[in-house]
């Protein structure tokens, strides 16, 4: 739908609504002909006519046929149409232009017979000029009508030696030109010059959707892909495309990481029992993969986290005091609520029993003689809070809701912020000021609190007397981190200093996107409101996964911002992507 939005709105802007086809309607007869099944289907032949970005060139010579948006088109066209019988035929020749393209448009193209045909000439015919580019593609657009066949026509992806901005650029000329003809022989319009112009207004690098200067790579085809599935999906449908190419993703992720596990176990990091099998780190990542167990039903992911809890012998780390040695009783609880053994968190309610029963009262203060006894830093509002909410639900014992409850308003009257309503990482940091003089607001730091305080709210019973104050607080803080996203849908290791540190974090961005999601689903927040900001960080998320699965530019373990990279990754980015993941999946479900 937002594809047809910007299609309209390029429209209105040149002043033209009436004789260019919109989608949906202009292919509705071949949309009812791919929803039948055998034998009263047929084969529909969709055809590919261009130069060397349908091609599939990405760093030439290198051609990638299969990651091109024709065969990207055709798998999620198939996904949604599953007795269609589909073909798509790709006739496009790297260098070609429009003149070209027209000479051997008979005995290469409607040989093939189209049912729809794409053109996509533009990048090109700068080199033949604006009028001979017309009468080469007027000349296709007529012959291909008076077959019968319905015709897409294609503006330009970018070419960054140009600038988009420029609204006399070459490029701008031949797409304004197609846009004309299109309204002129009353065709469909894939508008890619618009999409990717649009992505650059809002600041995102295009050099990320390109292989090399003229040529997209996969992440630029999957945008033409988007525009042109406008043509093949109703609202519904997309729904549908959308939850499947999730679910997808979701195993992707989340098979690397079981391929991966041990390696990372071994490798560890300069900290002690850093990626122990309790330690935190592995413990938020078997959380997401809880969840990514429940949504998928895949006993794979079950056995995997029986697996590791059994060689914890269900234990909790050896510091039980150290809110990070508790993490490890989340995963504990989930598994006992799919299995109901009661010796799977026998130990864990013992252990927060001891807690409650003789409990820390060192001072919050960094370092202060036992202040780790306590909550002294907000990652441990993830760790900790979230077990003893957990085993109280399951308990059903007030107890653990209560000593909570005391812990988590200490930390918060020690390190929230109301009037940033953000949360230092701890006291260390409430005087410091980034480079730009600004507050060291820590990215994944407050994801912590927002992923924590999402589970905390879900596991409090409904009449529990401090139940509006987590849900209070929740909502302010994800009202301060809306504003803080940036134009490509990420937030980034500092969260009020993006120019020392202008790249993305996935972590921070998936425990933001799972808790909008989380406060959308549970009506916590407004879907009017949250629910687009949700989506680009969504999107934003897709585009740092690696073709393997692996999820890139997550910070390595620390205290503060520091700068990362593409290839940086740790299991708890995996476990935050994971959970921004199975949650916009109950989104899209409760959609459909």
């Amino acid at each position: 739908m937002k594809h047809i939005l910007l299609f309209i709105s390029v429209l209105f802007s040149l002043g033209i609504t009436a004789k260019t086809a919109q989608p949906q309607d202009y292919l509705e007869d071949i949309r009812q002909e791919m929803q039948k099944k055998w034998p009263h289907n047929k084969t529909i032949n969709l055809v590919f006519h261009g130069h060397s970005v349908p091609s599939g060139y990405f760093n030439t010579p290198y051609v990638r046929t299969m990651q091109a948006y024709p065969q990207q088109v055709l798998e999620a066209v198939k996904e949604i149409y599953p007795y269609a019988v589909v073909n798509s035929i790709t006739t496009a020749i790297g260098g070609e232009n429009a003149e070209q393209g027209a000479k051997r448009f008979k005995q290469d193209v409607l040989c093939h017979n189209p049912d729809v045909l794409f053109i996509d000439y533009a990048l090109n015919d700068r080199g033949i000029g604006l009028e001979r580019s017309r009468q080469a593609w007027e000349e296709m657009i007529k012959e291909a009508q008076r077959q019968g066949i319905k015709v897409i026509l294609m503006t330009p992806t970018p070419d960054l030696t140009e600038n988009m901005l420029d609204d006399n650029s070459p490029l701008e000329q031949y797409s304004k030109q197609i846009r004309d003809l299109s309204v002129k022989y009353g065709t469909g319009l894939v508008d890619s010059y618009a999409a990717f112009k649009q992505k650059k207004k809002d600041g995102e690098e295009l050099n990320a959707f390109m292989s090399q200067s003229n040529h997209p790579n996969a992440k630029g085809h999957a945008v033409v892909k988007e525009l042109i599935l406008d043509y093949f999906f109703d609202n519904h449908q997309w729904k549908g495309y959308n939850s499947i190419s999730t679910l997808k993703i979701i195993r992707k992720v989340a098979d690397w990481q079981l391929i991966n596990f041990e390696s990372q176990v071994q490798k560890g990091s300069r900290w002690p029992n850093s990626h122990a099998y309790w330690a935190w780190t592995n413990a938020t990542m078997y959380v997401g993969l809880a969840e990514c167990a429940k949504l998928t039903g895949d006993q794979k992911y079950w056995d995997f986290l029986h697996t590791v809890a059994n060689k914890n012998s269900w234990k909790v780390g050896p510091s039980p005091y150290f809110a990070d040695d508790l993490c490890i009783i989340q995963p504990y609880t989930m598994l006992y609520e799919k299995f109901k053994d009661p010796w799977m968190i026998s130990e864990s309610t013992r252990v927060l029993a001891s807690l409650i029963e003789y409990p820390s009262t060192a001072s919050l203060d960094y370092y202060a003689e036992g202040s780790h006894s306590r909550w002294c830093w907000c990652d441990a509002l993830f760790m900790a809070p979230t077990s003893f909410a957990r085993v109280g639900k399951i308990t059903g014992d007030n107890k653990y809701f209560d000593f909570m409850d005391k812990e988590f308003r200490v930390t918060y009257d020690s390190l929230y912020s109301k009037s940033d309503r953000l949360f230092f990482r701890d006291t260390r940091y409430i005087n410091m000021r980034e480079e730009n003089g600004e507050k060291v607001f820590w990215g994944r730091g407050n994801g912590w609190v927002t992923g924590g305080l999402a589970i905390i709210i879900d596991h409090l019973p409904e009449d529990y007397p401090s139940r509006d104050f987590y849900i209070t607080l929740f909502r302010e803080m994800m009202e301060k981190i809306a504003l803080l996203q940036d134009k490509q849908g990420f937030w980034h290791p500092s969260l009020l200093d993006t120019v020392a540190y202008p790249m993305p974090e996935s972590s921070a961005s998936g425990f933001f996107t799972y808790s909008l999601f989380w406060g959308i689903n549970r009506g916590y927040l407004d879907k009017e409101k949250y629910l687009p900001i949700a989506i680009k960080g969504w999107k934003a998320l897709q585009s740092i996964v690696h073709e393997d699965g692996k999820v890139g530019f997550v910070q390595a373990i620390g205290a503060d911002p520091k700068k990362v990279g593409f290839d940086d990754t740790e299991v708890y980015g995996t476990g935050a992507f994971l959970l921004a993941a199975t949650e916009y999946m109950h989104y899209l479900n409760s959609e459909l």
